[in-house]
């Protein structure tokens, strides 16, 4: 049942990610862009905790990135480990509100990878399962629409 001790240095690093469920009026604001075999797929605002930030932080910078909006986490929905081939991703999924909603949005990406941010109602996200960008998207989104929701002070930011 236990794997062999390893050492320190060799020990496997898992991914911790945020993700962003922004609802308004009824309908779910996703991301499209390609993924590693260019096909283009959907998803919500989402990404990797960068090194010295915090949880609160990587999900606001995130939802920005994404967005071009100033987000405002109202609530996690959930905490989700996704244990894949040769990866393990920590998936922090917060509920959260655009402080203002634009006629068009602008993302702020970095990256350079967001082709598009719209509104899916929530049948066209159940109905394009095979577009989604990772099963995380159903998870989270289940949890959400089940008001599954915990306190953002349930994450105590320890600082040194």
């Amino acid at each position: 049942m236990f794997r062999r001790k390893i050492k320190m240095s060799e020990r496997f690093k898992p991914f911790a990610t945020v993700a962003l469920i922004i609802e308004h009026e009824g309908r779910f604001l996703m991301v499209e862009e390609k993924n590693e075999f260019g096909a283009t797929v959907f998803g919500m605002p989402s990404g990797h905790i960068d090194a010295k930030e915090g949880i609160i932080e990587a999900a606001l910078r995130e939802g920005y990135e994404e967005t071009g909006c100033e987000i405002e986490l109202t609530a996690l929905t959930g905490i989700y480990d996704y244990v894949k081939d040769y990866e393990t991703i920590f998936r922090f999924c917060f509920a959260a509100k655009l402080k203002q909603v634009p006629e068009t949005f602008k993302p702020h990406d970095p990256d350079g990878e967001i082709l598009a941010v719209r509104f899916y109602s929530k049948e066209e996200i159940f109905n394009q399962k095979e577009a989604w960008r990772t099963r995380l998207v159903g998870l989270c989104m289940n949890d959400y629409l089940n008001h599954q929701a915990f306190p953002l002070s349930i994450i105590e930011k320890v600082v040194p």
